[in-house]
């Protein structure tokens, strides 16, 4: 039984919005405008839907701004540092447990309700990773260490062995070190 609103869902929104920016690989930032975060939110519809606005263009910056903020907490180098980020953005965002029915069923939200989309974002996407870090540690975060890929993940493995974001870096990083030892 899942007593949590704020479980995979919103912790794999948080991943996906931090790996939308790719400029640091040389790639681009898949919401560098509205038409492309309208694009991303879309697949995450039915977290917001009846309870956040639709993404105004003057809430760009600070979207880009909580995206940055949300990558600190992946790379953290310990509970503290990811704990302060975590109590941060959700200080900034006003987050306040309420019931809400806005789907027919009661369920648990912090974020305010008809909150922006940055105040949405903001609260549910830390709260995600508030759950992960004091139920299963630090560790759980990760950053793939494929050399061209910075992509953020929340390792769910039952070890914490994972290294890569996705089985296709986890492919390219095997075949890479397989080639290195065939050449020597």
């Amino acid at each position: 039984m899942d007593f949590s609103h704020y479980a995979a869902e919103p912790v794999q929104l948080a991943s996906d919005f931090v790996n939308t920016d790719q400029r640091s690989i040389g790639g681009d930032d898949e919401i560098a405008d509205l038409e492309g975060l309208q694009d991303f939110l879309d697949q995450y519809e039915e977290l917001w839907g009846g309870v956040a606005r639709l993404p105004r263009a003057n809430e760009l910056e600070a979207i880009h701004k909580l995206r940055n903020r949300l990558r600190e907490v992946f790379t953290a180098d310990d509970p503290d540092a990811a704990a302060r980020k975590i109590n941060d953005i959700l200080a900034e965002h006003a987050c306040s447990p309420r019931v809400s029915l806005h789907s027919g069923e009661p369920h648990m939200h912090i974020e305010p309700n008809e909150s922006t989309m940055t105040a949405f974002l903001g609260a549910i996407t830390s709260m995600g990773l508030a759950a992960v870090l004091v139920e299963h540690g630090i560790d759980r975060f990760g950053t793939c260490s494929v050399s061209d890929c910075d992509d953020v993940f929340v390792d769910t493995s039952r070890n914490r062995c994972r290294i890569n974001c996705s089985s296709t870096c986890s492919t390219r990083d095997a075949v890479a070190a397989y080639r290195l030892r065939q050449a020597n």
